[in-house]
This record gives C-alpha cells, structure tokens and sequence, in this order.
C-alpha cells in the first residue's frame, strides 16, 4: 500500500484502519455492475470504437416476428409480407470528468514508495503512485454519477409487461405471515410474469434495494448479491443491489432484466495515433481495479486520461469555485468517461404482438405486508 505525505496522521489513518478506511470504499453501483457483467457488454460499444481513435457511427438493423392473425386458410398463392427493416440509432455518449493537481513542491514531501512511478493505461506515460492512489480514491465518487447517469436512462425505458399491459411499476406484495401465505409468494409471481413474457431465464438478472434486498437476504442466509439462489425449487435471479436505485426509480423499486437486454456502450477517444504524446501532453486509455465496499468487482469500466503538466505558478479555478487559487507548477491527471446505455427499441414487436411495447425489462414496486 502505497504511503502518502509524511505526515503522521494521514500515515495512521490508511495504514490503521486498512479496508475500513474511507478512502477505501466504493458503494456498490449496482445498475452498472449488472451491465458490466452481461456476455456482451461491449459488442455495440466495439462498433462504434474500434481501437483506432476514431469514432464511428453505429445503427442497428432489427426486423419484427410476425404476430397471430397474418396467416391465410387459402392456398391462393398470395404473399403475406415483404419483411422491412427498422433501424435505430446508437445514442451520443454521455460524459464525466474528475481531475486531479498536484504541485512539484507537494510532491517533493512525498515518501520514496509514493514517489515509484507507473502506468496508468495504454500509452507509456507515467505518474507517480500517489497520483493514482488519488484516482482510485476518487473513484467512489466518479463511478456513483456514472451510474446514476444509466438510472436515470433506464428509468425513461422501462418495457410493457404483458401482464399489466402497462410499462408502469407493478406491486409485488411480499408477505409477512408466512402461515396463510408462503413467503416466497412475491417471487413465484414475479418468475410468473418472466415467463409470460417470453424473458429467456439464463442470465437473468434484478437491480434494486430495500425490501428486494431483505427478501433476498432471508433466502439465501448471506450476500444479497447471490447468483441463482434456490428457494424452495424457485431459481432466482442474480441481484445486484444498489443503494442510488432509490433516488432515480424510487423506494423499493427494483427492475428486473433479460440478459443482454440493456447493453452498456464505453468509448474512449485517446487510442491508437490519438494516445501517448502529443505536445506537452500525454494521453490514454486505463481499466481502474476496483471492487465495491462489499469486494463485488465493479467490472471492466475503461477510462480515457490525460496527463497535463503545468509548467508556470498560474491561477486555476478547482472544484467550481468562484475566486481562483494561485498555484505553483506541478501535474495535471485528467480522468474521463464517455458511455451510455441502450435498450431494445420500444417498436420491436408488431402493435398487434401479445409483447408490443416489452423490451426484456420490468419494473416492480416491493411491500411487506
């Protein structure tokens, strides 16, 4: 573990308290694991960016199944249809961006394993390791707007359940007395509702909080993050919980998703000739190792940077700030994401399909009562 400035405090805290310390935890982005963790995050995302550097627009051709009713009892010869293609565009990218400074003079204090230089992605820059420590500790705070960003996405996306015939979020009462109703009764109705709409159980998957989260406690015994628990011959899916789900979907909110239905896209633009350096400044691409405050890795998240070294005492504005700071030379490490996420267009079954409006993904509310 690397040690910062010398400073008896700053030393106590990261060497004392290790994992437990602050700095070193992550709360669980759920929603972005989840994608993350799908068979097939990246193959729109490679598309788009194929390594070069240049971006490349993206549309995906998609043909509807034919619905009940189009057939004939005739033996006329006749054509039924002529399959047309519909195509929808991949969205532009979103984008977030955490910078960090640190001057020469701070960096003369620092201890001679801060001071070790290493490579922070791709290209052959280097900054020291108290640079990057600085990054990974930022990481909480960068990877909880990303995944608040996709939250909020989905929750302008959800499918039709062709139950409800409703994209609106469907009440599943999971029961306290376990005598007249079985505990498990909530879930039966929710696997039910997977099955009537056509949602390919392998790989499916739930994000949430809050009573979702406490159910599956109670079945499992462990980690609500428990992939295929078994309950009384009821496979559940796997849940990721997370904590920022409440803000964008609601209390108790949990959604519930086919694989692959919602492919996360990460671009970098700092590849190929665009990476390494390129005048005063470096550039790059990095995977962080991260994991969240429970050890679940957070997955393969790619980063574009930009290492900037100011070469005079100048004024910069930090952290939005009205009035200036005077600051001496020093680094500039540059952390950026451009992502998005996108769902199975909303038109891809036939008005008159049984699962027009489904797009491999609900949205449910959970009691207790």
């Amino acid at each position: 573990m690397g040690k910062g400035l010398a400073q008896p405090l700053l030393l106590a805290t990261k060497q004392a308290f290790s994992g437990a310390s602050p700095l070193s935890k992550i709360t669980p982005p759920g929603f972005l694991q989840a994608l993350l963790a799908q068979t097939k995050p990246n193959i729109i995302s490679t598309s788009k960016d194929d390594g070069s550097g240049y971006l490349r627009d993206v549309k995906i051709r998609y043909r509807k199944r034919v619905p009940p009713g189009k057939t004939t009892t005739t033996d006329d010869c006749s054509i039924q249809a002529k399959p047309a293609y519909s195509e929808v565009i991949v969205p532009s990218t979103m984008f977030r961006k955490y910078a960090l400074f640190f001057e020469d003079d701070e960096i003369s204090r620092f201890e001679h394993d801060a001071l070790a230089l290493v490579k922070p992605g791709t290209a052959a820059t280097t900054v020291v390791n108290e640079l990057m420590e600085a990054v990974i500790e930022a990481a909480n705070g960068v990877l909880a707007d990303i995944n608040a960003d996709l939250l909020s996405l989905q929750a302008a996306n959800w499918g039709k359940n062709a139950v409800t015939g409703s994209n609106a979020a469907k009440t599943i009462n999971f029961v306290l007395n376990s005598t007249t109703n079985p505990l498990n009764q909530g879930m039966t109705e929710v696997m039910s509702d997977v099955m009537l709409n056509e949602f390919k159980m392998p790989g499916l998957f739930a994000v949430g909080s809050g009573l979702i989260n406490n159910y599956y406690l109670q079945q499992s015994g462990k980690s609500a993050d428990q992939a295929g628990v078994n309950t009384n011959g009821l496979m559940l899916p796997k849940l990721y919980v997370d904590p920022y789900a409440v803000t964008s979907w609601g209390a108790n909110k949990f959604g519930l998703f086919e694989a692959n239905s919602v492919q996360f896209i990460n671009i970098c633009r700092f590849r190929g000739p665009k990476a390494g350096q390129r005048g005063a400044d470096e550039f790059g691409t990095m995977f962080l190792p991260l994991s969240d405050s429970w050890g679940n890795p957070i997955g393969a998240l790619e980063f574009d940077w930009q290492k900037r070294i100011i070469t005079c005492p100048t004024e910069v504005t930090i952290g939005g700030a009205e009035a200036p700071t005077t600051v001496g030379r020093g680094v500039v490490l540059d952390l950026m994401c451009s992502y998005t996420s996108l769902n199975i267009p909303a038109d891809s079954y036939e008005a008159t399909d049984r699962l027009f409006g489904n797009n491999g993904t609900l949205l449910y509310t959970a009691t207790n009562a």
